[in-house]
């Protein structure tokens, strides 16, 4: 959205406020204009052959025409039950398209890549449009604007709004970013709004001729504060997304208490409905009485946690057979925790700004620790295999394998999905050498003498400045060329300023990702 659409939102708001009409809920949506004669948004079977005609197998392409065509769709004034009809079309194709980006930016390491950003950053945007969609439909009808008063179609655009709004919230997690400017606004308003009225329990369809648990109103927006309140920049983007898919069970052991009876802070957050901020918890923000503050309560949901903890595996290897995420114990116990006690801090924190040198990783710091005059240490040579096409002499038994010292060198394997990786939008550097060109496969033949290894050379260390330190670690900025992608729970060296064979050991435990793409990083010593 425009600076200019939000000046003309705001507009809009202060004269419907002045006039004495009914009051806006202060949405963030685009201003719409008359459509074309022409435009197929208009007519329902041309809108349906066009979604019909979308190449789904081109990842790429579909993203694009979608993503333009739902730009266009929320700019242009369409009436009010047409456009949710429409607007539930776009849902199916957009979780394709979320599903198969995600590929590029989750679980790769951070900083990402240009195109790395780019496609986290088209995945953000169409939840966005989604909420818009509905957000049009919610402020039309409270605002007097829409011709009939459908109170369902009201109860599904909110609870559709509020649904893609948190989806916002997933993508913005993922890649460590504050939570937009403004959305919190928008999802307490809803849930007020919703509240207020009497129709926040009243239970949606996940979709239309599609099986799934029916939730409401409020539903979403528990989920919602679970997910806030969890700190997900303190998890891996692979939990974060295995919470997020957990949360509509969870919400179902929480409680929005209607006012709060003094008892212990502990397992309770709260949210100011007519502010634009996140939930906090019950210690550091005493609520308010009356139907400004909401108060959840998660007791219920560590007891179940906690009995879930003694049952779940210590990892996640059982999970690579069944294909499906499994919660383990240490997930289980950062979110416990989360869920418990409010976030302190143990040791008093310092502005200071020095240079740092460090390595990312136990193999890094191991190659550094044993770099000198001499070669490091030797890596061991991957043996290769070759089949007898002859009978072996003197009648002994034919041996179907040997093996001979050998090296695979320059191997890469052809994308299955050439069209969607030659894409314009997501040919990334790992499927070309640093020329361009494309790494060609060659295997050594199985006669060939191998190659001396060469010597393994010194990991390259990479300076980085701290924004604070304290007594347990430091935040340090990750920005510059070449910098190693990094994960949540990475081990990260620090070169003594004095020798440079000794390292202090730090342990990645949150990202903050800045608005120049610059990352801070929390680092536990």
């Amino acid at each position: 959205m425009t600076e200019s659409d939000n000046n003309s939102n705001e507009k809009r708001v202060n004269k419907a406020g002045a006039g004495g009409q009914r009051p806006f809920l202060g949405l963030q949506i685009p201003t719409q204009s008359a459509p074309k004669a022409d435009n197929i948004l208009l007519d329902p079977k041309e809108t349906e052959g066009w979604f019909n005609s979308l190449p789904m197998a081109n990842v790429g392409e579909t993203a694009r025409q979608v993503f333009s065509t739902l730009v266009e769709f929320n700019r242009i004034e369409i009436p009010d039950l047409l456009r949710a009809k429409t607007v539930e079309k776009f849902r199916p194709p957009v979780e394709y398209i979320t599903t198969n980006l995600q590929k590029y930016y989750v679980d790769v390491g951070l900083p990402l890549s240009a195109k790395g950003w780019k496609t986290a950053s088209l995945a953000r945007e169409l939840q966005k449009e989604l909420a818009i969609s509905y957000k049009i439909i919610v402020e039309r009808m409270i605002s007097g604007d829409s011709a009939d008063f459908d109170r369902r179609l009201l109860v599904i655009a909110l609870h559709r709004a509020l649904y893609y709004l948190g989806q916002t919230l997933l993508q913005n997690a993922l890649v460590y970013s504050a939570w937009p400017e403004g959305i919190w606004r928008e999802i307490n308003f809803l849930y007020s709004y919703a509240s207020q009225n009497s129709i926040h329990l009243i239970p949606v369809r996940p979709d239309d001729g599609k099986s799934g648990v029916s939730t409401t109103i409020e539903d979403i927006f528990k989920s919602l504060m679970l997910f806030a309140s969890a700190t997900p920049h303190r998890l891996r983007q692979s939990h974060a997304r295995l919470l997020f898919s957990h949360l509509q069970d969870w919400s179902r052991f929480t409680t929005i208490l209607t006012q709060d009876d003094g008892g212990t802070s502990l397992g309770r957050f709260n949210v100011d409905l007519w502010t634009d901020s996140a939930p906090m918890h019950n210690s550091l923000r005493t609520p308010l009485p009356g139907k400004r503050m909401a108060v959840l309560d998660v007791r219920e949901l560590l007891k179940r946690l906690r009995s879930d903890f003694e049952e779940a595996p210590w990892d996640s290897r059982g999970s690579l057979q069944s294909g499906s995420p499994v919660l383990t114990r240490p997930l289980l116990r950062l979110l416990i925790l989360a869920w418990s006690r409010p976030p302190d801090r143990r040791f008093v924190r310092t502005r200071l700004n020095f240079d740092l040198q460090v390595v990312a990783g136990l193999h890094a710091i191991h190659a550094n620790l044993q770099a000198d005059d001499q070669a490091p240490y030797s890596t061991t040579r991957t043996a290769l295999f070759r089949l007898e096409e002859s009978d072996p002499p003197n009648g002994a038994p034919r041996r179907k394998v040997t093996w001979s010292s050998g090296s695979l060198e320059n191997v890469s394997l052809a994308p299955l999905a050439n069209e969607f990786v030659n894409d314009s939008m997501f040919n990334d550097s790992h499927l070309t050498n640093d020329r361009g060109k494309t790494t060609g496969s060659s295997l050594k033949g199985s006669g060939e003498e191998a190659k001396p290894p060469a010597q393994e050379e010194e990991a390259v260390r990479h300076a980085v400045k701290t924004v604070n330190e304290s007594a347990g670690g430091y935040c340090i900025r990750w920005q510059g060329d070449d910098l190693p992608r990094i994960k949540i729970g990475e081990l990260i060296g620090v070169e003594s300023p004095t020798d440079r064979r000794r390292y202090g050991l730090g342990v990645i435990r949150w990202m903050s990702q800045q608005p120049d793409r610059t990352l801070d990083l929390g680092l536990e010593v």
